[in-house]
This record gives structure tokens, C-alpha cells and sequence, in this order.
């Protein structure tokens, strides 16, 4: 099986070179590349199957017609190119919108709007509404920040996704998790998979410097991970043994050796996923409740604080890369580039920072909670793009024909090219990366009091109270709680009423 593995990462880099990827519909890929709900990685292999075919018809023709796209602008890249550059994901965006276009008979057009920075995103999401409200068929397709779809779905803006013709959401390209925990009273808002090629690059992951674990002796990691006790006290024991004081100021700055280092404050969410703590469960009408309070929440909570205030060889970066001031993150990054930081809080696209570093380094999966844990899970960050349709929109089947036939190239086109030659070959130093990132993107998992924090907002308080070293998290809970309750509530009474 690991022999398949590498054969296929080789064939999808020659592939990409030779831009022959368009006619790989009959190549095959592991089970383990499709983002899932929940998955061990400790036993069995995934066998190997056939890309999945769509079921869009072979005849459809829409005249030419022009579908127009809102995008944030910071992302914009990742779904439309009007060239190629010679950059092996840039030419896989450009031909797979170049085969959508021939096979439906479609134009794609892109307006972009700026949305990631906070500030930005609540102009984008007015941007939106305003549009949408005054009637205006400006675009016919929005692709938003996940974390704000709620806003839209409260404004009463998009349509219901299941109502829209061609759209095959029990397909591989269609997040699953985002898809069960996103339906509610029968109706489907928002939805993501291979159309967002930022789902796979916001997934969080660790990155660490091996040249720095073997000069400690420590160790390999990766051994660990497969012999399923990489857990977070073996991440902790190793990250405070690499501390050194180097500027000799008895005090831990940023000139001196970490062994890990929280990249942003979003990372937190990490913990999250790694230790599989359950936000919100289904309640038996199958809507959201929430469940955060419970005994092994309160535990993580102590123990991150414990983690990240208790041991001088561990930073906690408090601010946010959606704010104006990225010093701290580009001191992380100089500091990993420079080999004086063992493990570093990541996403893959962060991979991009440590191209050019001169120390080896690979990638892991967030730790488990304890050896006991099934799997090796993670978070896909909620910064990724989402896809709704505007309720401006008359006739919804060239759009719903887009955006099916997008996610259905790209799972075949610029997903591997992404995952198995820019990820596997262009930014991994090791052989056993490639296995790691197999192992990291099958452990995706999604949940409606992450996804949904908006509604919900139960998930920042996690953060800042490790943040703010306040382990009593039974308190906190205690009194924020309540407005969980409220807010998710009345969140679906508005889809209820939609």
C-alpha cells in the first residue's frame, strides 16, 4: 500500500509538469484522500478505489450563458485563473475552469471583494445583503469565509442548496461532516469540499524541525504517530527539553529557543480537533446542542494552561493574523526558518513559509489526547471558502451545474495536484511527510459549534481562556452556556421560518 502511495505521488507530479492531468478521470487515489467525518489511521490501509464519477448529464449545454462568482480577493486564485503562470496549482485552477467552461458551454466570471481581515469581513457580508436584498442579480454564486455563512443564512439571502438541481451532495468532492452538520429542517445553506481548494490548506497540522529533534536526541515522532502514542504529553516533554535562554536575559523572548510555539491565536482550535472534543451533538430531531461543558473540555482546559503558562519553553502568540499586527507571526516564522523552534502550530498552505528553510523539517497530526484515543483527528480552520446561492438567482441549474462540475474536476485535477505534488513533493523534505499528510487530511472532522461559532460562540472562550490561564472552565461554562442555548435556538427557528 505504501508503495501505491508513492507510485501515485510521482505519477501526479509528472502528470502536473506534463499538463496531462485533465485526462487522469480513470487514475485511482486512497479513500484517505477524501476529506470524512471520522477515520482511525491506525489499522487497516484504505483500500484503493476508482475516482468517482459525477452524474451531471453528458449533453448539458447552457448557451454560452455567464456565471458570475463573488469572491473574497484574497482567495480568489484558488477557484479562478484567467492564465496560466507555470505554477503547477495555478495551471490546475486555469484548466479546470477551462473544462468546465468547454463541457457546460459556460462563461466564469469572478468579482472580487476584500473579506479576510475582520474589519473586511463584515463589509463583504453587507456587500452581499445590501446586493442581494435590493434585487440585484450581481452574481449568481458567493463564495464566503465559513465562519460567516451564518450571517447570510440569518439575513435570508441564500437559497436551499437541496432544492438546487445537479447538485449531488452524497458525491467525495462534497465535505460530508459540513454536509450532515449543515443540514437543518430539511434545508442546506452553505457547502464546501474539492470547489474550495482553501478547506485542504487551512486544515490544521504541526510542522517540526527534525535536524533540531535529533540534535536532542529525542525521539522520532513519526514513529510514535504510528505506533499511536503521539500524545500530548510526549508533545509536551519534548517541546520544554529544547528551551534555551540564548540572549542570556533569564527571561523567554523572542530571541531565544522554543520548543513549541502556538503560530495564532485561532491554533488553539487545534486542541479541539486533536483531542476530539465534541462542541455540539445532534439531539434526537437531529438540531444542534450543545455539549462543551462536559468533564474532558474541562480537563483540556487545564492542561493547555498548564501547557502554555507553566513552561518557559512554550509561546502562545495571543493575536490573530486576521488583525494589523503580524510581528509576532513573522517572529515564529523567522524563528522556525532559523532552527530555534522545535514544533510550530500550523496549516498546510503555512508550508509555503518554510520552502527555502536550510534545516529539515516535517509535519504532524495534532497529538491525542491520550493512547487511548481512536484516531489522529484535526480541524479544518472555519477561514475556508463556502459556496450559496444568492435567492436573487431565477433560474438556479447552470449554477447548480458550476458548481457541482467544479467540485467534480477539481477532486480530480487541482485537489491531487495540491495535495500530492505541491504539498507531498514541492514543500516536503521526507518520505514520511507524504504518509503524515495522508494521515492528518484523513482525520478531518467537522462540527456544528465550530463551524457554526457565530451562532453558537462557544469556541473563542476555549481559546481565551487558555489564553488568559483560567483553567476553571466548569465557571466559564456555567455562564455562557445559556446564551449558547439561546442563540443556536433562535438561529433555527429563522431556517425554520426561511
Amino acid at each position: 500500500m505504501k508503495n501505491k502511495r508513492r507510485f501515485w505521488s510521482f505519477t501526479f507530479a509528472v502528470i502536473a509538469v506534463g499538463s496531462l492531468l485533465i485526462s487522469c478521470r480513470d487514475m485511482t487515489e486512497s479513500k484517505s484522500g477524501s476529506i470524512v467525518t471520522e477515520q482511525s489511521n491506525e489499522e487497516n490501509p484504505a483500500e484503493e478505489t476508482l475516482f468517482a464519477e459525477d452524474s451531471l448529464p453528458d449533453d448539458l449545454d447552457f448557451g454560452g450563458q455567464t456565471i458570475t462568482v463573488l469572491y473574497r480577493e484574497e482567495e480568489a486564485d484558488e477557484f479562478f485563473m484567467e492564465a496560466q503562470t507555470g505554477d503547477v496549482v495555478d495551471d490546475a485552477v486555469y484548466r479546470s475552469n477551462h473544462n468546465v467552461r468547454e463541457r457546460l458551454n459556460i462563461e466564469l466570471a469572478v468579482v472580487k471583494k476584500r473579506g479576510n481581515a475582520t474589519d473586511d469581513r463584515t463589509a463583504f457580508i453587507n456587500y452581499v445583503v445590501d446586493t442581494v436584498k435590493a434585487g440585484d442579480d450581481a452574481f449568481q454564486l458567493v463564495a464566503c469565509l465559513t465562519y460567516n455563512m451564518p450571517s447570510l443564512i440569518q439575513n435570508g439571502v441564500l437559497l436551499n442548496l437541496l432544492d438546487v438541481q445537479y447538485l449531488d451532495f452524497g458525491k467525495p468532492w462534497w465535505a460530508q461532516g459540513l454536509i450532515e452538520y449543515g443540514t437543518l429542517g430539511g434545508k442546506l445553506f452553505f457547502a464546501s469540499g474539492d470547489i474550495s481548494l482553501s478547506l485542504l490548506k487551512k486544515t490544521f497540522c504541526l510542522y517540526f524541525n527534525i535536524d533540531l529533534l535529533n540534535d536532542y536526541g529525542l525521539e522520532s515522532p513519526y514513529e510514535k504517530v504510528h505506533a499511536g502514542t503521539w500524545t500530548k504529553e510526549v508533545l509536551s516533554k519534548m517541546a520544554v527539553s529544547a528551551y534555551k535562554d540564548l540572549n542570556g536575559s533569564s527571561t523567554a523572548d523572542l530571541d531565544d529557543q522554543y520548543g513549541f510555539a502556538l503560530y495564532d491565536r485561532n491554533h488553539c482550535n487545534i486542541f479541539i480537533g486533536g483531542f476530539d472534543l465534541q462542541v455540539t451533538e445532534k439531539d434526537e430531531n437531529g438540531y444542534p446542542a450543545v455539549v462543551f461543558g462536559s468533564e474532558k473540555v474541562a480537563d483540556a482546559v487545564t492542561w493547555l494552561c498548564a501547557l502554555f503558562h507553566n513552561n518557559n519553553g512554550i509561546y502562545y502568540n495571543k493575536n490573530s493574523d486576521a488583525g494589523t499586527d503580524l510581528s509576532v507571526h513573522e517572529s515564529l516564522r523567522k524563528m522556525f526558518n532559523e532552527g530555534r523552534l522545535l514544533f510550530i502550530s500550523a496549516e498546510f498552505s503555512n508550508a509555503v513559509f518554510f520552502r527555502d528553510m536550510k534545516y529539515e523539517f516535517g509535519v504532524l497530526p495534532p497529538p491525542k489526547w491520550d493512547e487511548s484515543q481512536k484516531g489522529y483527528y484535526t480541524l479544518a480552520r472555519n477561514i475556508y471558502s463556502s459556496f450559496g446561492i444568492p435567492v436573487t438567482v431565477q433560474n438556479t441549474d447552470p449554477v447548480g451545474a458550476v458548481m457541482e462540475a467544479i467540485a467534480s474536476e477539481n477532486h480530480r485535477t487541482l485537489s491531487p495536484v495540491y495535495f500530492e505534488t505541491a504539498l507531498k513533493v514541492k514543500y516536503s523534505r521526507d518520505a514520511e511527510s507524504a504518509q503524515m499528510f495522508d494521515i492528518i487530511k484523513g482525520g478531518v472532522k467537522f462540527n456544528f459549534g465550530y463551524t457554526y461559532h457565530l451562532i453558537v460562540g462557544l469556541t473563542d472562550h476555549f481559546v481565551d481562556s487558555v489564553r488568559d490561564n483560567k483553567p476553571n472552565w466548569v465557571s466559564t461554562y456555567a455562564s455562557i452556556e445559556p446564551a449558547a442555548v439561546s442563540s443556536i435556538g433562535k438561529f433555527i427557528e429563522s431556517i425554520e421560518n426561511a
